[in-house]
């Protein structure tokens, strides 16, 4: 009896690592990277820097090649930062040049000065690669990548 049932529990183990191991090779794998800001629209005016996005406003920023994410990523894990919201809104991020989704990753206002929502999105094969819509208002959006899948 102790035979079956010390077989039945290494059959019950094996089982577990062997799906465990399979879902570690899927077809992306994920790499975490020091937490790095990598859009901070409160800075200079640039690509990944100011201004503010403004209400019913679209921008597009550069992920791949900046803080760790290298050019053959898939997708990424983010944590996106609104800060001094002028009224409520709220923010969709996506891959640039794909429709805009129609869910917010993150619903605001002004009682906030500043909230945060983690995410994993998918990368677009563009220059840039992820889009920001501000539905309304002004605010100020911050990014930080924690890590990748390629």
């Amino acid at each position: 009896m102790k035979n079956s049932i010390a077989i039945a529990l290494f059959a019950l183990l094996t089982t577990v690592l062997a799906s465990d191991l399979r879902a570690q090779s899927g077809p992306y794998q994920y790499n975490s990277v020091t937490p790095c800001r990598v859009v901070d629209t409160r800075g200079a005016t640039s690509t990944n820097g100011g201004p503010a996005l403004l209400g019913n406003t679209q921008r597009d920023f550069q992920i791949r090649g900046n803080c760790g994410v290298p050019s053959t990523a898939k997708a990424v894990t983010i944590n996106v930062t609104v800060v001094s919201p002028t009224l409520p809104s709220w923010l969709a991020v996506w891959p640039s040049g794909q429709t805009r989704p129609g869910v917010s990753l993150i619903n605001f206002d002004p009682s906030f000065s500043a909230l945060a929502n983690g995410a994993i999105v998918g990368l677009s094969q563009n220059t840039t690669d992820l889009s920001v819509y501000n539905s309304q208002g002004s605010v100020n959006v911050l990014v930080d990548v924690t890590g990748y899948f390629q």
